[in-house]
């Protein structure tokens, strides 16, 4: 039997970043995955949606060529060929992945994990289905020992119990992102990250799309003003959206929605229906209760070290219900991985106070920091994107920098806007640093350049903006 320092359980980002800073160390690791290495954001998640966002921008280009000059007659989305691209990156980002375990002489096994009372782990071995949702096992079985666990098991789909699991025409994100074929019409039940991603996907390369929110608006839980600015964007491209409803019932296709203030009732048909309602914890219930391990429904119990109840036992990522953010993981996985090697002492915590947040709608939406409950003395600045040279260059003037400031400080930013993503890491690289707003509107920035608006946004804040005036 084989022993290790350290048993990763997943082959996420999580996963994937503790066993490699381990292995860095000199520990001795070995990763389990149950299907594809990567784990959901490769396979069914960040990679696959972001190439078709791809895809859905350069459609969106071509249809709007002509107010720059270039005419295009005629032109059709080939599905097919969109759904090959992604597969391909999808295949390449996978392939990276397991060069760089291997790289570092990570062992890796494919199977079902199932941890032992003495830390002995016994691997199934099976494989998903190609939507990642069912284990089909061969009966073949190997076990290996681990000093240290570590549970990366990621998330999988929350359903609405009340919908007939059987009928073909309701689908979760990991079956939807797999489709080769585009859907006429998809109506999508929830309004918040995940369903406006897909929103943005399908209403550009073709399909008729529906989003039903249950609470008043879409993305409830970011700044009105986004909420407002993204519905309006969505509806002038065609998208239907129908928020305080309730879905009630879907029958192969016919989803009946209910107006949660007036009662009225009504049909609305699709070919496809996506539940987006969010994501839970994939938790190993039985080999967690065979170790002791404490948990909830909403994921593996563990401390600001990655630790959990039991010695030598460690959760990381989406099990542990603190984030879905991959890139929370990615961090937990580095911190997990240097509190195993440094044994008792020195342990780093994990800090989630700044923790940047991006929509990949177009235009996209990007948050950080946390926007004060009581905002006296607080300064709240909202720029148009209508004042970037940049975008107005290149036309993309749809959106705003909105920036809550105090004492000199950046206190939280929210933005929508064209290559917001990117944008967003300037503020929160500033709340964490704690950088005064002053001294960023000093600092030379490119021009004409997108990234130029956190100075143009600060200069106004000081009453100093010699670009524009609002």
């Amino acid at each position: 039997m084989k022993t290790y320092d350290v048993v990763v359980i997943g082959a996420g980002p999580s996963g994937q970043s503790c066993a490699v800073r381990v292995a860095q160390q000199g520990g001795k690791v070995a990763i389990i995955e149950r299907d594809y290495i990567g784990g959901i954001c490769t396979n069914w998640g960040c990679t696959p949606s972001k190439s078709m966002i791809e895809s859905a921008k350069v459609a969106q280009t071509i249809r709007e060529s002509e107010k720059y000059g270039v005419d295009v007659d005629t032109f059709f989305v080939n599905f097919s060929k969109v759904a090959k691209r992604r597969n391909r990156v999808v295949e390449t980002v996978r392939e990276e992945i397991r060069d760089l375990l291997e790289h570092h002489h990570v062992d890796i096994y494919y199977g079902q994990a199932e941890p032992q009372k003495d830390r002995a782990i016994l691997i199934r071995e099976g494989k998903l289905d190609a939507n990642g949702e069912t284990m089909h096992f061969t009966g073949k079985t190997e076990t290996i020992q681990a000093t240290n666990i570590v549970f990366a098991t990621g998330s999988q789909p929350l359903d609405l119990s009340s919908f007939d699991k059987n009928d073909p025409t309701i689908v979760s994100s990991n079956r939807l992102i797999s489709i080769n074929t585009l859907p006429k019409s998809l109506t999508i039940i929830g309004g918040g990250v995940i369903g406006l991603e897909f929103a943005t996907i399908f209403s550009n390369l073709g399909s008729k799309v529906t989003i039903v929110e249950f609470l008043d608006r879409v993305v409830a839980g970011m700044d009105v003003d986004i909420s407002s600015t993204i519905t309006k964007i969505l509806e002038k491209k065609g998208v239907k959206i129908f928020v305080g409803h309730e879905a009630l019932s879907v029958e192969h296709g016919t989803i009946r929605l209910r107006d949660r203030k007036t009662g009225q009732e009504k049909n609305v048909k699709s070919d496809l229906v996506l539940v987006a309602i969010g994501r839970k914890p994939v938790i190993l219930t039985e080999s967690l209760e065979n170790l002791g391990v404490e948990y909830t429904k909403k994921g593996i119990t563990v401390n600001e070290y990655m630790q959990t109840n039991q010695p030598d036992i460690w959760a990381i990522g989406d099990a542990t219900g603190k984030s879905i953010l991959a890139h929370v993981g990615i961090q937990q996985g580095i911190i997990c991985g240097e509190n195993i090697m440094a044994g008792k002492n020195d342990l780093r915590k994990m800090d989630y106070s700044v923790i940047p947040a991006v929509i990949y709608s177009i235009p996209e939406v990007a948050i950080v920091g946390t926007i004060p409950t009581d905002e006296k003395g607080v300064t709240v600045v909202k720029v148009p994107f209508a004042v970037n040279l940049r975008a107005t260059i290149e036309d993309y003037q749809d959106g705003f920098i909105k920036l809550w400031i105090s004492e000199g400080k950046l206190l939280a930013a929210q933005a929508i806007g064209h290559t917001v993503s990117e944008i967003i890491q300037e503020f929160a690289n500033m709340i964490a640093l704690g950088t005064p707003i002053d001294e960023v509107a000093k600092i030379i920035h490119a021009h004409p350049s997108y990234a130029e608006i956190a100075r143009l946004a600060f200069s106004h804040a000081l009453g100093k903006a010699v670009d524009f005036y609002l």
